[in-house]
């Protein structure tokens, strides 16, 4: 057994291609067992509630012609891994607190990575606000989660603060960017890599336990 966190945020489109990678590599391997839990990360924690419009704070980020660019290569990665990454969807960014308190619950059911698919595939092929409590309603009841809980839940603080500080405590650890991987509790892999990359990886930690 290979024990794999995720650090990741649900409007990261590096995460979504790297699930797709560490999905592809787990695939290759047969004879290996993983508990793969994915963990908060807000790419940025002072985003506003409601979000803002995605067009201008991604410029503003990157300046136009580079947010081009490098919207263009997100997009030409994406189809590597089967990912349809429709920019002109998304009207704005929003703010992610309650996308990974969603992951939090859908974890306790064991439906946490079907929980991540399904945000990531809203934001980035649809283009819905998963920043919106009702979208993030219809996501909780696609995946059969008790939608009324969540949705009262959803206007409450209940876990905020323990999300909040769970995120920190990867930023105390040195974490300034995602996704990044810690791989038995001891290896961190930072940024996306590719499905080789990962089976070398998981190879040599197996040989190394099996030793």
């Amino acid at each position: 057994m290979i024990n794999i966190k995720v650090i990741s945020d649900t409007i990261c489109p590096w995460c979504y291609i790297g699930k797709k990678q560490l999905e592809e590599a787990i695939n290759k391997i047969d004879n290996i067992e993983f508990d793969i839990s994915y963990k908060p990360f807000q790419l940025d924690p002072t985003m506003p509630i409601g979000g803002v419009d995605r067009k201008k704070y991604i410029d503003r980020k990157f300046g136009e012609d580079t947010a081009k660019e490098v919207g263009n290569k997100i997009r030409e990665a994406g189809k590597l891994v089967g990912i349809e990454f429709n920019y002109e969807n998304i009207i704005k960014t929003p703010n992610t607190l309650n996308s990974h308190r969603i992951l939090k619950w859908a974890e306790k059911e064991s439906k946490q990575e079907e929980a991540l698919e399904l945000l990531f595939y809203s934001y980035f092929t649809e283009g819905r606000d998963i920043g919106n409590n009702d979208e993030l309603v219809k996501i909780a009841k696609k995946l059969g989660l008790n939608s009324k809980k969540i949705e009262k839940d959803l206007d409450s603080d209940i876990d905020v603060k323990e999300i909040e500080l769970e995120e920190w405590s990867y930023r105390d650890l040195g974490i300034a960017g995602v996704p990044t991987y810690i791989l038995e509790n001891n290896m961190i892999i930072t940024g996306s890599q590719s499905s080789e990359t990962f089976v070398n990886v998981f190879n040599k930690i197996n040989s190394r336990k099996t030793e």
